[in-house]
């Protein structure tokens, strides 16, 4: 379990660290309920909680964006990427690990400055078992800015 942590730690860090040409930060509501997203293209890292009774955990992913903002149809631009999680519960140390595809329309605002943004991100599940389940996937509506 501490290997998971350190791995999606790592995941979440290299973007704060590496050299890029746009940094975004922003928040998005959904499942898990809330996610705080930063990116320093083409990293994406994500947090997020969700306190549903019963189903309380905290979320961590990383991602790589293989297709970045490519037009999609009108305003709308399309991202692609790959990337892991992990879903740490509260509930008898309840966790899961594995890898998703970030699938997200935007659509930006103000000279990019605002990007609102749908994403979809479906998982498998490699830890504990091997699995897709409802649980090892996210969807997301929400809003980053760009930091200049």
């Amino acid at each position: 379990m501490k290997k998971i942590a350190i791995i999606l730690a790592m995941l979440i860090l290299i973007p704060l660290a590496a050299s890029a040409q746009e940094k975004r930060v922003g928040v998005g509501f959904g499942h898990p309920n809330t996610v705080l997203t930063f990116s320093v293209d083409p990293f994406v890292g994500k947090i997020g909680y969700d306190f549903t009774s019963g189903e309380e955990f905290v979320f961590l992913g990383g991602s790589y964006t293989l297709i970045n903002s490519r037009p999609f149809a009108g305003p709308f631009t399309a991202s692609v990427g790959v990337g892991g999680f992990a879903r740490l519960g509260f509930n008898d140390d309840e966790y899961i690990a594995g890898l998703n595809v970030p699938l997200t329309l935007e659509l930006p605002l103000m000279d990019d400055f605002v990007e609102i943004f749908l994403e979809f991100d479906p998982g498998l599940e490699l830890l504990p078992k091997p699995q897709f389940t409802f649980k090892s996937s996210c969807l997301w509506l929400g809003a980053t800015l760009r930091l200049d």
